[in-house]
């Protein structure tokens, strides 16, 4: 009977010392885990102060450049030509001076009445001034020939005849040699100015032209 009651204690103890053993086991893992350094799951704030310092810095160091930079390097016009400023009497009698037509897109149509191309390309200037208002766009079509040829009375019944409604001026004042030299002289020759007095990048428009050029033109000014 004792030996039996021995055995049984034994078994007992040793599921007891068991258990306690399982029991430190976790536990050291649980010391073991504490003890670890920590995995940052995201940035900390010395990382993010960091970028945001470098990025305010380039912000800081491009503004002091561009306040450094010559004025003439930010101004659009730099390489643009200046229109020869002029003023002429229309068919109507109406006088017409580039100047005061600051702030509109202007477009000057060099022509003669007895030119092949002129009449095709009054229907194409037709076009735009449906196209635009009259407060961005104004047509002036210059009679090169002279006066005493193309005449008031003749420019009246070419404007008739071909249902101009835009301005029609002789050019007394010697604006296509203001505006056009060299060689290639001639009409049709469409000039464009911009609404601060300046010609447009792509003029002069020397012969035949479409609408759709013209409005290209136009629209890179107003836009």
């Amino acid at each position: 009977m004792t030996k039996k009651k021995k055995k049984k204690e034994s078994w007992k103890e040793k599921r007891r010392r068991a258990a306690i053993k399982h029991q430190k086991a976790l536990e050291a893992e649980r010391l073991r885990r504490e003890r670890e350094p920590k995995k940052s799951k995201g940035w900390s704030k010395s990382k993010i102060f960091g970028i945001t310092f470098m990025f305010l810095l380039i912000i800081g160091i491009y503004g002091a450049w561009q306040y450094t930079q010559s004025p003439s390097n930010n101004n659009p016009n730099i390489n643009k030509q200046k229109a020869p400023l002029f003023t002429l009497t229309d068919i109507d009698g109406n006088v017409v001076k580039l100047e005061n037509l600051t702030g509109k897109v202007v477009i000057l149509n060099f022509f003669d009445t007895q030119c092949t191309y002129c009449i095709p390309e009054i229907s194409e200037l037709s076009k735009i001034y449906e196209q635009y208002s009259s407060d961005d766009v104004v047509i002036i079509s210059i009679d090169v020939y002279p006066p005493n040829i193309d005449t008031i009375e003749v420019l009246n019944q070419f404007r008739q005849d071909h249902q101009i409604s835009w301005i029609i001026a002789q050019d007394t004042a010697g604006v296509f040699d203001a505006y056009i030299t060299g060689p290639q002289k001639g009409t049709p020759t469409t000039v464009i100015v911009d609404q601060e007095g300046f010609i447009s990048p792509h003029s002069p428009f020397i012969g035949l032209e479409s609408s759709s050029t013209f409005s290209d033109e136009i629209d890179s000014l107003l836009w």
